[in-house]
């Protein structure tokens, strides 16, 4: 006689739920062979690790929930290996997939039972559901016994170790990222990745995971459309099952008090990098409220402040007048820079901008320290009130677009593009020389130094 485990389908199927530190101690008493009852330990948390204090913990998902699925093996003399997939209904499990059978008297056991959201059974594997990645996702191998006259498969992962970490990325919610990695295994893989990409949408909570391995001196960079919100090299690798923060928040006001308030608090709280999300059209009135902010709960730092911009257009006129406090700016989607808009951010470095089209007048003037500026195809400058660059150090190194024009000058200091001719490789950038000004070095499709 055999004994078919697909009658669980015709049964009561119980769950009963244990502390995520023991195993299951009791079961429910079966009344007959047919009453088959599948028995789930509680879902396991992850241990924490933080690479960054970034507020509250978040513990990600921390119970079974209706829809999760269960992947078992049950192997046997006569029958061999048999797959089965369970889901949870939101009260028991069922079966849902395959069926589990052993001849009774049979020695019968399950080797292998997995929580693995991106994979299914095919042909005896474990192989990627259509549209899934691995490492976006759990891969939890735990334990299960046939027990109670053989009428009860107890599945248990409290003692479970993942062989993973999780990265938690905190960012704006429900919106979908980016995310570079290099020297990265992702959990229920072998294969370390070199370099991989993954796009993660965040939660309602602005979180978005990645589990797996990161290597000694890997590098993970989460950007938000083409702006890097922010890059992390791990100074040692992860630890299994345990949990790394990595800070990728972003203000996200519609407001110039909004704005306003949620700088202060970020630098009240010793942050010294923040991300704006801001309206294409923001104006006068919001960068006001971001200079405001910034000098007033920093009055006395000098270059600390690590700015990034996302959506906004256009800088306006003495946008950051005087801002001492600027280290750097990174605008992935402006294309204007008004007049004097930086004059005398004496401790600014770096400049990003690489969607820039259009420059004016003393945007740079009196930017003492900057080495470092990242430009768009430019096609306009106008420099006829004063020179875009002055009193500022010849030691600056500027990138440009591979695909900007040679600049010719139509009026006294202004400038537009030359559209039959390439700056790469002109005279002008072979002798490091942008819009009237000399750089330490120009890279155009290639260095020139």
């Amino acid at each position: 006689m055999k004994k078919i485990f697909q009658y669980i389908m015709l049964a009561v199927v119980t769950i009963v739920m244990a502390s995520c530190t023991s195993d299951i101690e009791e079961t429910t008493a079966t009344t007959g062979k047919n009453n088959v009852q599948l028995v789930v330990g509680e879902f396991p948390a992850f241990g924490d690790s933080q690479t960054r204090a970034i507020g509250t913990t978040d513990e990600g998902k921390t119970s079974w929930a209706e829809g999760d699925e269960l992947l078992l093996v049950i192997d046997n003399t006569f029958y061999g290996k048999q797959y089965a997939t369970f889901t949870y209904n939101g009260k028991s499990w069922e079966l849902t997939s395959g069926e589990l059978v052993y001849r009774e008297g049979d020695p019968a056991y399950i080797p292998h039972v997995y929580y693995a959201p991106n994979y299914k059974w095919e042909a005896g594997k474990l192989v990627l559901k259509e549209g899934k990645v691995a490492g976006t996702d759990e891969y939890i191998e735990g334990n299960a016994r046939i027990t109670g006259n053989g009428e009860t498969i107890t599945v248990s992962f409290a003692e479970t170790t993942r062989k993973y970490s999780r990265l938690r990325i905190a960012t704006l919610p429900n919106e979908q990222i980016t995310v570079d990695t290099e020297y990265f295994t992702p959990a229920g893989s072998s294969d370390m990745e070199q370099k991989g990409n993954y796009t993660l949408t965040s939660d309602v909570k602005g979180n978005a995971y990645l589990y797996g391995t990161f290597e000694n001196n890997s590098e993970v960079t989460v950007k938000y459309r083409e702006a890097a919100l922010t890059t992390h090299t791990f100074s040692q690798a992860t630890e299994s099952a345990k949990s790394y923060a990595l800070d990728a928040t972003v203000i996200s006001a519609n407001s110039a008090e909004e704005i306003k308030s949620a700088i202060e608090q970020k630098v009240a709280d010793g942050k010294t990098t923040i991300r704006l999300n801001l309206a294409p059209n923001a104006g006068t009135d919001e960068f006001m409220a971001i200079r405001e902010a910034i000098k007033g709960a920093a009055p006395n730092d000098l270059g600390t402040i690590e700015l990034t911009i996302i959506g906004v257009e256009t800088i306006p006129e003495e946008a950051f007048y005087k801002m001492l406090q600027l280290k750097s700016v990174r605008m992935s989607d402006v294309k204007e820079i008004k007049k004097y808009a930086f004059k005398e951010c004496k401790y600014l470095t770096v400049v990003e901008a690489p969607s820039l089209n259009k420059l004016y007048s003393g945007a740079f003037k009196k930017c003492d320290q900057l080495s470092k500026l990242t430009f768009g195809p430019i096609n306009y400058a106008d420099a006829r009130n004063w020179p875009i660059f002055e009193y500022i150090t010849p030691n600056i190194d500027l990138i440009l677009s591979d695909y900007q024009k040679e600049m010719i000058e139509t009026d006294d200091y202004l400038y537009t593009a030359n559209n039959d001719r390439d700056y790469a490789g002109s005279d002008e950038h072979n002798s490091k020389n942008f819009l009237g000004r000399e750089f330490k070095s120009i890279t155009c499709r290639y260095p020139v130094e």
